[in-house]
């Protein structure tokens, strides 16, 4: 699970990347493009995604220095929940959901509600399991 609430194990870019195939990355760039995400002549490896770390390229690298700099590994654990910075990227999930529901095949649109569009309930199981766990 990603800092934000992304869930990795999804993520077309991290899949891609995992597997290792050059053609892999073309797709996802294909679908990146179709999202307005990135321009046309990125390099399809610039879009190589190892998970949350600080070298990689995010989209919420906000919420993963004040995740970090907090000492927690996800926002679902972070007593601010739900911050500012999270309310802001649950949004812009929220309006790629509508662009992607309209340039996505079924298929793409599965494995990005499974990997971004569920953030703000991966981040609430995470809250709720940190809290029953904590209880006496």
């Amino acid at each position: 699970m990603g800092v934000c609430g992304d869930n990795c194990l999804y993520c077309p870019r991290y899949i891609a990347t995992r597997g290792g195939k050059a053609e892999d990355l073309e797709k996802v760039k294909g679908l990146w493009v179709r999202l307005g995400l990135r321009e046309p002549s990125i390099p399809a490896t610039d879009l190589a995604c190892y998970g949350c770390t600080p070298q990689n390229k995010c989209a919420y690298n906000e919420i993963r220095t004040c995740a970090y700099e907090r000492g927690i590994d996800n926002c679902g654990l972070c007593d601010a929940y739900a911050c500012e910075l999270v309310k802001a990227a649950l949004a812009k999930s929220d309006t790629l959901r509508s662009r992607a529901c309209s340039v996505s095949t079924s298929e793409e649109m599965e494995l990005l509600n499974r990997a971004y569009f569920s953030k703000e309930q991966n981040l609430d199981q995470i809250r709720l399991k940190r809290h029953k766990k904590n209880k006496p």
